[in-house]
Parts: structure tokens; sequence; C-alpha cells
């Protein structure tokens, strides 16, 4: 990719990360994964999961994890008090 094209972050020596959306981060939904046979089930575990990570505006993406979290109360709890560990106090350093 030429340097024009690239994303300040890369230009600037920063590490970027990829996230495998079909497989889960935190381990409250890995342990619950193997026990879900419904695709459509996994995918919307797999959505509320990574929009606890990172909110999406809108009120279509927030009833869906209204949802969500009303038909798996544990897991949703589970899951979002695992992100909140996770997440890093204060400003992003720079």
């Amino acid at each position: 990719m030429p340097n024009d094209m690239m994303p300040n972050d890369m230009m600037q020596g920063e590490t970027m990360f990829a996230i495998d959306v079909s497989m889960p981060v935190t381990t409250a939904l890995q342990g619950a994964m193997p026990a879900i046979r419904d695709r459509s089930a996994r995918d919307d575990l797999l959505f509320l999961e990574r929009w606890e990570m990172a909110p999406l505006e809108g009120i279509g993406p927030a009833l869906r994890v209204q949802q969500i979290r009303r038909a798996n109360p544990e897991l949703a709890e589970a899951i979002r008090a695992e992100v909140a560990g996770k997440r890093p106090r204060g400003p992003m350093p720079r």
C-alpha cells in the first residue's frame, strides 16, 4: 500500500490489531458458544459483544442490543462486566 493511502496511525508506526468478528473475544461468550446451535442467536451474541466494546450510534443497534440483553440477561451482564474490566480508564494515550 503506498504511503499516501495508509492510515495516519500506520504511518506513525502504531500497531493495528484485527479482530475476527466470527469468534467471541470475552471468556463469557467463549464458554457459552458451544451450547448455542442457532446461527442467528450466535450472530446476535457476537453483535452484543462487539457493541459492548464499541457501541454503534442509532436507534436500530440500540434496540437490537436491548432485545438480546432481555433474552440473555445473565450472559449479557457477564459480557458487559468483562468488557468494562478490560477498558482502559481515563483518556486514551497518544
